[in-house]
């Protein structure tokens, strides 16, 4: 057996709890109770900690993973947590308007703490974050975003450049463009290019950009899951946050924009976060209903 599994048979109590939450089944217990690594199941180990996370001994080691650098001690739940998440919950709104005002470091830093505690589908971690606290390199990025936007209309609006658009955004993604997003930039590009209004950035004095390799498995997913930590960290702390998905395909298609924001080469603009001090505070929720709901 590689050495880097091992089940320290001194510490261990043999109760049997790492064996459960193993995903894969890679632990076992043998007919004395002895837990250990099943040699023909080290290699679905991806690493996700369970089995040292549960085990009350410390008495399990994975390659790669430290009780200490890696772990921390688990929180105590009460019955009051419920109630203070559903007013979190119930309480948070997509904010757009924002104070004339920058995010505090140490609030983006809380922000970020959160985001990487969101869960992947699988391990390694494979969200990275470029973090733009300084609101003038926010606004420097805000003309080169609406040029590219300008030249995606005048595109749409050539039959052989839409077609060539058509193939290049996959079917989804140009019916969105076609019936929402190029009608909004019509009607909104004459006061943006003005300065009379950003309906890109919405004057936000802070941007999350939410990136990872494109070689990377399940990483679009696990950015969405990571994108609502920080929408929950944010307003938390008194922030408003909002996704804004007329940034990243803007990002992703400018080799300007692209080296502002240092994106490596190799990896894909999933998601962005405008962050900043709300402006205005909503007086009520709104009541939403999902498609549908089957009990069985």
């Amino acid at each position: 057996m590689d050495q880097g599994w091992q089940v320290d048979q001194d510490k261990c109590k043999h109760c049997g709890s790492c064996v459960d939450v193993c995903p894969n089944r890679i632990l076992q217990k043998n007919e004395y109770g002895q837990v250990f690594f099943r040699d023909d199941r080290l290699w679905m180990c991806f690493h996700c900690g369970h089995c040292m996370a549960i085990c009350p001994q410390e008495a399990i080691s994975v390659p790669g993973l430290s009780y200490e650098r890696d772990f921390y001690p688990q929180p105590k739940m009460d019955g009051m947590e419920n109630a203070q998440f559903t007013h979190l919950i119930d309480s948070r709104r997509a904010v757009r308007n924002f104070q004339d005002r920058a995010v505090p470091h140490e609030m983006l830093e809380k922000i970020v703490a959160a985001i990487q505690s969101a869960p992947p589908g699988f391990p390694p971690l494979k969200t990275e974050l470029v973090v733009i606290e300084d609101p003038v390199l926010v606004k420097k990025s805000l003309p080169v975003m609406i040029a590219l936007y300008e030249y995606l209309i005048k595109a749409m609006a050539n039959p052989i450049a839409r077609q060539v658009v058509r193939r290049s955004a996959g079917r989804e993604k140009f019916i969105v463009l076609q019936k929402h997003v190029i009608p909004l930039l019509i009607n909104r590009m004459p006061d943006l290019k003005s300065g009379k209004e950003d309906t890109i950035l919405r004057h936000a004095p802070a941007l999350i950009l939410f990136h990872a390799n494109r070689k990377s498995e399940n990483y679009k997913p696990d950015i969405y899951i990571a994108l609502t930590y920080g929408f929950l960290a944010a307003h938390s702390l008194g922030l408003g946050a909002s996704a804004m998905d007329l940034i990243p395909p803007a990002v992703e298609k400018s080799k300007e924009l692209r080296a502002m924001f240092h994106i490596p080469e190799e990896n894909e603009v999933v998601a962005s976060m405008i962050v900043g001090f709300p402006r205005y505070h909503f007086q009520r929720g709104i009541r939403r209903e999902l498609k549908s709901v089957t009990w069985l």
